[in-house]
């Protein structure tokens, strides 16, 4: 069965296919004064299909779907719902995990603390996410922006992962998308051990 081995090399080679197929999308998409978030989670979706030959659900073992109730761990103190709906989920190159993904398109305008804001909350929860019953390879949040500087984009991220709180095992990658200047991604990971829950931090205090 085909996979990926983690999200961010996925949506590094699904951004580097629009400089040699798709070269007028990001001059099109800096123009945009709404969100694109549904048309770009499909657009990943469709591309995963076809450039890395991965089967989505109207086969009968799917290895990509969107729109997903994943279940969290409920032992952190913090929780405050069973299970978090996420855009994507791919199944990962070992072929018996999954990544799970949440997807944010803010723009640099009035409303991109809100946005992300939003993202943080996502993070947070794809940090604890309840990897054994799931069988969870990773979680993350896929940000994509428009008409960012540099500086404030890191601030954002910065921010995005200050939510996160204390948490093993995570990465980032981020870049810009060529040929237009302010297109901006990033991707939060949280990696999950193939040998099931871990031990949370001893600064959080556990659920009863």
């Amino acid at each position: 069965m085909p996979g990926i081995p983690d999200v961010a090399s996925a949506f590094r080679d699904f951004m580097q296919s629009w400089k040699e197929d798709r070269k007028y999308l990001p001059s099109s998409i800096s123009a945009l004064a709404n969100g694109f978030e549904g048309w770009l989670k499909f657009e990943f979706y469709f591309w995963l299909i076809h450039a890395r030959g991965l089967r989505g659900p109207d086969r009968e073992l799917a290895d990509v779907g969107v729109e997903y109730k994943v279940a969290l761990d409920q032992r952190w103190s913090q929780m405050d719902i069973v299970t978090k709906q996420c855009d994507l989920w791919i199944r990962d190159q070992d072929e018996k995990r999954f990544h799970f993904i949440e997807l944010k398109t803010p723009f640099a305008n009035a409303n991109q603390g809100k946005m992300f804001d939003s993202a943080a909350r996502d993070y947070w929860y794809m940090t604890r996410l309840k990897a054994q019953a799931e069988k969870v390879a990773t979680g993350s949040v896929i940000i994509f922006g428009v008409n960012f500087e540099e500086k404030r984009w890191k601030e954002h991220l910065l921010h995005v992962e200050n939510y996160a709180g204390y948490v093993e095992h995570s990465s980032k990658a981020s870049d810009t998308v060529p040929g237009v200047e302010g297109l901006r991604w990033a991707v939060l990971t949280m990696h999950y051990s193939p040998l099931g829950e871990r031990p949370l931090p001893q600064v959080e205090i556990q659920a009863p």
